[in-house]
C-alpha cells in the first residue's frame, strides 16, 4: 500500500513538472514578465548577448555579460565593480544536460537548480547550489533571490556648434522697432558719394533747430530656433562721423544676418546724428549717440524674455563712430562722462547716460565689444568694466588715428587740430587693456585706409568675412571662457585611469557623458563614476552638452 502511495505521488510530481515545462515552452517570450517562473536552462536562447546585466550579490556590485547562448548552455564573463579601477574579468560557462545544469567559473563546478523570471529589462528569481548527494538523493541549498538589470549607458547627445557655424538659413527680421523718443537733429542720413563739404552744407540747415525723433532698431533672429535657449545678443552701431549713416547700411545688415545665422539675436540701431560746426558740438553728438545706444540696450534688456535673450551675454560692435559709441557703451559711466555733456552758457545739460531717450530702468554689463577703427577720448574709462575688446585698425588711418592724434586729419589744412581734441586709437586702447588685465585682441593693417572691409566703390570686400570670423571666434571664446574640461578626481597633472571624473565648472545648461573602453557606473551632476577595461584598444571619456547661453560644450579625455 505504501509503495502504491509513493508511486502515485511520484507520478503526480512528474506530470506537474512536465506540464510546467510545456507551459514555459509554449508561452511566448514577450510574456515572460507576466510572473511565471521557469528554469534558466529552458530560456538561454532568449538572453540578450548585446548588453551587460548588473546586480548586487552580498552587497557587492557585479556586471555580467553573456557572449554566447544556445539550447545547450552559455558562455560569458563577469566582474566585481565595487571600488575597482579596472574590471577583473572572470569567465563563466553554463552547461546543460538532459537532467542537470552546471555552472563553471575559476576552475570550479557547481550544479544548480533555478527558478528564473525574465522581463524585457531584467532577469530575476532564485537558484540553488548542490551541497550534498547520496545515491539518488541530492541536497540543494537555495540562495538569496537574484535580480539582474540590463545595463543601459547614460543618454548621450551631440549638439551643433552654435555661434561658431551657420545653423539657421531662415531669419526673422523685425523692422523699425521704436526704442526711444527724443529731441534731435536727424537719425538717418544716407549720402550719395558726397564729400565732407557737401555733407556739412546739407547738415548745417538741419542742425539749426531740433525736432522730435522716433529712434528705431531692426532686430534679426533665427526663424526656426525651437531650442528654447535664451541666446546672446549683439547690437551693431553704424559709423559715419556722428553725421551720416543708417541702420540698414549694407555692412550692418550683413553683420546682423551672419551672426543671426549662427544663433545670435542681433540688432542694428539708428541714433541721433548731426552737430553744429564746432568741436564741442561734435563731442556732444558722440555723447548723445552713447545715450541712445544705452537706451536701445535697456529696451533689449526689458524685452529679453519675449526675445529669449540671455542678458548676461550682451555684445556690441560697430565701425568708426559706431566703434567709439560701442566702446563708450561698454566702459563709460556717469562719473566719467565728458565735460562737454554738462550744461554751460551756450549748451544745455545733456543729462546722465542712462536717463535719456526712453524711461526704461535697466542695468546691464557688456560682455565684449568689437571696435572697428574706433577710439576713446580717455583711456581711464577702461578701468570701469571688465569687458573684453577686439579691435581692427589701419596704421595709416587718418580719419580715426590708431595712436594718439587728431581725428579727420584727411581734411586739408589740418583744420581739425584747431577745433577737436586728440583721441586714443586702438593701439593705445589695447596697450592699456593689457596693463589692467582685460582680455583683448588687436588686428592691425599696414594700409592707409579707414574702412577696411570696403573697396574703393564702398562695396564689401573679402576682408569683411575675415573680420566677421575673427569677431565670431572672439565672442564665442568669451561665452566659453571658463571651459567645461574633464579633470580626474583626484586631479592629476597628466591623463590617467581613475574611478571618478568631473567637469571644471558649473556654467552648463545640459551635460552628457560617453565612455569607450569601459562602463559608466553612475553620474552625479557634473561628475561621473567609471570602471575601465584594461584590454580595450581605446580608453576615452567624452563630455557633451551646451553652456547656459547655448554655446556647444564638448571635451574628450583619453589616455
Amino acid at each position: 500500500m505504501l509503495k502504491c502511495i509513493i508511486f502515485v505521488f511520484y507520478f503526480q510530481l512528474t506530470m506537474i513538472k512536465k506540464i510546467f515545462i510545456i507551459l514555459c515552452v509554449l508561452i511566448p517570450f514577450s510574456s515572460y514578465g507576466s510572473g511565471i517562473f521557469f528554469k534558466l536552462e529552458e530560456a538561454l536562447d532568449h538572453i540578450d548577448t548585446s548588453v551587460y546585466y548588473y546586480g548586487k550579490f552580498n552587497n557587492i556590485l557585479y556586471f555580467l555579460k553573456f557572449e554566447e547562448t544556445g539550447s545547450n548552455g552559455a558562455k560569458g564573463f563577469y566582474f566585481d565593480a565595487e571600488k575597482k579601477l579596472y574590471a577583473d574579468k572572470k569567465e563563466f560557462e553554463i552547461k546543460k544536460t538532459s537532467k542537470k545544469l552546471y555552472f563553471y567559473t575559476e576552475n570550479k563546478e557547481y550544479e544548480l537548480k533555478s527558478r528564473i523570471q525574465f522581463s524585457p529589462d531584467s532577469i530575476f528569481g532564485e537558484y540553488a547550489v548542490k551541497e550534498k548527494s547520496f545515491l539518488f538523493f541530492k541536497k540543494f541549498k537555495w540562495k538569496d533571490p537574484v535580480s539582474l538589470k540590463k545595463y543601459s549607458p547614460p543618454e548621450f547627445k551631440e549638439f551643433p556648434d552654435r555661434y561658431k557655424t551657420k545653423i539657421f538659413d531662415d531669419l526673422l527680421i523685425k523692422k523699425d522697432i521704436i526704442y526711444g523718443k527724443v529731441r534731435g537733429y536727424w537719425d538717418s542720413y544716407i549720402p550719395e558719394n558726397d564729400d565732407y563739404l557737401s555733407i556739412l552744407q546739407k547738415g548745417i540747415s538741419s542742425s539749426i533747430m531740433g525736432k522730435n525723433l522716433l529712434l528705431k532698431m531692426d532686430i534679426y533672429m533665427p526663424e526656426e530656433d525651437t531650442s528654447g535657449i535664451y541666446r546672446p545678443f549683439i547690437m551693431f552701431i553704424h559709423g559715419g562721423g556722428f553725421y551720416i549713416g543708417d541702420k540698414q547700411e549694407e555692412s550692418m545688415v550683413e553683420f546682423c544676418k551672419y551672426f543671426s545665422s549662427l544663433g545670435y539675436i542681433t540688432a542694428s540701431i539708428n541714433y541721433r546724428l548731426g552737430f553744429k560746426p564746432s568741436g564741442l558740438s561734435l563731442e556732444r553728438a558722440g555723447y548723445r549717440a552713447l545715450q541712445d545706444a544705452h537706451a536701445a540696450m535697456r529696451y533689449i534688456v526689458e524685452n529679453s524674455n519675449s526675445l529669449k535673450i540671455d542678458t548676461s551675454l550682451l555684445f556690441v560692435a560697430g565701425p568708426s563712430a559706431g566703434a567709439i559709441t560701442a566702446l563708450n557703451l561698454a566702459f563709460m559711466n556717469n562719473e566719467s562722462r565728458p565735460e562737454c555733456s554738462y550744461g554751460s552758457l551756450f549748451y544745455r545739460n545733456l543729462g546722465n547716460i542712462n536717463s535719456s531717450t526712453n524711461n526704461i530702468k535697466a542695468d546691464f554689463q557688456i560682455k565684449a565689444v568689437a571696435s572697428m577703427w574706433g577710439a576713446v577720448y580717455s583711456l581711464d574709462i577702461l578701468h570701469n568694466s571688465r569687458t573684453a575688446i577686439i579691435s581692427f585698425h589701419s596704421n595709416g588711418d587718418k580719419i580715426v588715428p590708431i595712436d594718439h592724434n587728431y581725428p579727420f586729419r584727411d581734411i586739408k589744412g589740418n583744420l581739425t587740430s584747431y577745433i577737436l581734441n586728440k583721441v586714443y586709437g586702438s593701439a593705445l586702447i589695447h596697450q592699456k587693456a593689457q596693463e589692467i588685465g582685460l582680455r583683448e585682441e588687436l588686428h592691425k593693417y599696414e594700409v592707409e585706409k579707414h574702412t577696411i572691409y570696403t573697396d574703393e566703390n564702398d562695396n564689401i570686400n573679402e576682408e569683411f568675412n575675415i573680420i566677421s570670423e575673427n569677431i565670431r571666434d572672439f565672442f564665442h571664446e568669451e561665452m566659453i571662457y571658463d571651459q567645461c574640461s574633464i579633470i580626474s578626481i583626484p586631479k592629476l597633472p597628466y591623463k590617467a585611469a581613475m574611478m571618478k571624473y568631473q567637469t571644471s565648472n558649473h556654467n552648463y545648461k545640459e551635460l552628457y557623458w560617453k565612455i569607450e573602453g569601459g562602463l559608466i557606473l553612475s553620474t552625479e551632476k557634473n561628475s561621473v563614476n567609471v570602471i575601465w577595461f584594461k584590454d580595450a584598444n581605446i580608453h576615452k571619456l567624452t563630455l557633451s552638452g551646451f553652456y547656459k547661453g547655448g554655446a556647444r560644450l564638448y571635451n574628450e579625455y583619453e589616455f
